[in-house]
């Protein structure tokens, strides 16, 4: 599971995100898309992870910044 499926399925989609970081759907969609494609080839960007870290602590949901870091293994997860 890539640092973007994994902030996607704990905030409860790609439209819940968006709104938690002021973002449209379809920037937090290109979250998921491979570099090859115009995506982040599964990575979240660095400007909206302190946003979601600390929405996660308010809300009481498990979220951690090692869960938002790209290594090998997550780097294999992406389409």
């Amino acid at each position: 599971m890539t640092p973007a499926d994994k902030v996607i399925q704990v905030f409860g989609g790609i439209r819940a995100v968006a709104k938690l970081v002021g973002r449209n759907p379809s920037s937090i969609q290109r979250w998921k898309k491979p570099r090859s494609e115009r995506g982040t080839g599964g990575a979240v960007p660095t400007a909206c992870q302190g946003r979601l870290l600390a929405i996660a602590r308010e809300r009481g949901i498990t979220l951690t910044a090692d869960d938002l870091i790209m290594t090998t293994d997550t780097r294999n997860h992406v389409v």
